[in-house]
């Protein structure tokens, strides 16, 4: 979504807008925060979305699996 406010596909000024950006950014930044204390961004590039992508998927198969297994 900040990508879409970045090149104006959105305005970032409509309410509506603005609260859903607010509260997306609520739900997800303490996680993001943990890892980026542990993990620094790389020229600019922060990693943090990706790892917590790869955490997920990987918390998926686990259970996945164990669910297969019993």
């Amino acid at each position: 979504m900040s990508v879409l406010i970045q090149f104006q596909m959105i305005n970032s000024y409509n309410k509506i807008i603005n609260t859903i950006f607010r509260a997306l950014i609520s739900l997800h930044e303490p996680l993001l925060g943990k890892i980026r204390q542990y993990i620094p961004s790389l020229s600019g590039i922060d990693l943090s979305p990706v790892i917590v992508i790869l955490l997920l998927s990987f918390l998926k198969n686990l259970i996945q699996d164990y669910r297969l297994g019993l």
